[in-house]
């Protein structure tokens, strides 16, 4: 039996739903790769002090070139609790990377930054080239391994 392109594509399509499945992870300056469907979650830590404070933890993905250019983004609130002493909070939100053919911003390696949505005073870190989006199927080393006579 031999192996049809379809039955190629349905085995790289099924890898592919299993790897979605699976929690990857990089550190701030390293590359992650994406594909339409996948979530990024953005994770960051900022230590706060002063009054109650509600406001919400947002992040883009996109380019930086004048202004920050938003392709995605996600939002989630976030509530900061009174207190004199600085107090560390973790904030994560997550980042739908929705297929969308914004001319020529995508595929391609993309930017990243974040913000507390309320409040510019507590700045808006920002991480170049980190957010990698394949839109389309790849292909590379195809060639022809052998033939016979049977």
């Amino acid at each position: 039996h031999y192996v049809t392109g379809r039955e190629i594509m349905d085995a790289i399509q099924q890898a592919e739903a299993v790897i979605r499945g699976v929690g990857v992870a990089a550190l701030p300056g390293e590359v992650l790769t994406v594909m339409p469907g996948d979530t990024v979650i953005v994770s960051a830590e900022i230590d706060y002090r002063g009054p109650a404070l509600d406001d919400s933890f947002y992040a883009a993905i996109g380019n930086h070139f004048i202004v920050f250019d938003e392709i995605w983004k996600g939002e989630t609130p976030v509530h900061f609790d009174q207190s004199f002493d600085w107090v560390r909070y973790s904030l994560s939100v997550p980042v739908p990377i929705t297929e969308i053919g914004i001319f020529p911003w995508t595929p391609g390696v993309f930017d990243l930054y974040i913000k507390l949505d309320g409040h510019p005073a507590a700045g808006h870190p920002e991480l170049a080239n980190v957010i990698q989006v394949i839109l389309e199927a790849e292909f590379q080393n195809f060639g022809i391994t052998g033939y016979e006579k049977v």
